[in-house]
């Protein structure tokens, strides 16, 4: 008779487990959720690769967490989704958050250029200058000594009396505004 090897015996316990933390359990959950649980993944997050991505983390979640498993609540499959779903959500927001990948999309044109000339170098200055103007004076400030004069969070904290915090969300809120003013401005509606 073969013997299954426990893979985390301290923390499951014999009346109340999803049965995962068996090599077994988990080859046969695996094997009988994964189509679903990259469907629901999938449904979150629009990209294929991500999904099964989203579905393996899951599992390892479950994994770990088997024995929060309540057998008297919903099944496995239930369980199951609901990790992958959260899963998914988070890896969204981390998605958001991140700027995206330089040339990932052949649609997606860049709203920056390179200035090849000095004329073209004049033209970007002034173009910046003037989105900085259309900022509101606390973010310009925190633009121009963090990002044009490369100042630390921390220095321009200290001289403005604010917590670092503060200038790093001004300064994304800054930006943001900037992206958002420079664009209008290069594809007028």
């Amino acid at each position: 008779m073969e013997t299954e090897t426990l893979l985390h015996p301290a923390s499951c316990r014999p009346d109340g487990c999803a049965g995962l933390c068996t090599e077994a359990g988990l080859r046969a959950a695996d094997a009988a959720y994964r189509h679903r649980l990259i469907a629901r993944a999938r449904r979150v997050l629009g990209d294929p690769a991500l999904a099964e991505e989203a579905a393996q983390e899951a599992l390892v979640r479950a994994w770990r967490s088997c024995a929060t498993f309540d057998p008297a609540g919903a099944p496995v499959r239930a369980w199951l989704l609901t990790i992958v779903h959260h899963v998914a959500v988070d890896m969204a927001r981390a998605r958001a958050r991140r700027p995206p990948v330089s040339g990932a999309s052949p649609d997606h044109e860049p709203t920056h250029r390179v200035a090849a000339t000095h004329e073209d170098t004049v033209v970007l200055r002034h173009e910046l200058l003037d989105a900085l103007s259309g900022i509101g004076p606390a973010h310009r400030h925190v633009v121009v000594e963090t990002v044009l004069r490369d100042r630390s969070h921390a220095d321009v904290a200290a001289e403005l009396g604010i917590p670092a915090g503060t200038v790093r969300s001004r300064l994304h809120y800054a930006l943001r505004e900037l992206r958002a003013l420079i664009e209008a401005r290069a594809c007028p509606a």
